[in-house]
């Protein structure tokens, strides 16, 4: 069997640029403290920033440990966007989705 792929895609927007770094810094945290050595989670230290608009398009492989250690990262970084949502798709659909607020 192929080993399948999950796409993480959205948009968090946040006050400022500010809050977007603290945002970020908060999810690098989140993955430090992870115990999974999976070099795919590496692309979870790069996304796209625009001001205060965080774009996200990334493909990680489906285990479980990966999934687990991605979802910190969304989270975090949901917690204080104030528009958007990541969501997560494999092959079958509709994996997981983070908005933007974090657990209210």
């Amino acid at each position: 069997m192929p080993h399948q792929l999950i796409r993480f895609h959205g948009t968090y927007r946040y006050d400022s640029p500010e809050s977007l770094e603290r945002a970020l810094a908060a999810a690098r945290s989140q993955l430090d403290d992870e115990d999974v050595t999976d070099p795919a989670l590496g692309s979870l230290r790069t996304f796209i920033k625009a001001g205060s608009v965080l774009r996200v398009d990334v493909e990680l492989p489906s285990g479980v440990d990966v999934r687990f250690a991605a979802a910190g990262v969304f989270q975090a970084l949901a917690l204080d966007a104030v528009e958007g949502a990541v969501e997560a798709r494999d092959l079958l659909g509709h994996v997981d989705f983070f908005p933007s607020g974090g657990d209210d």
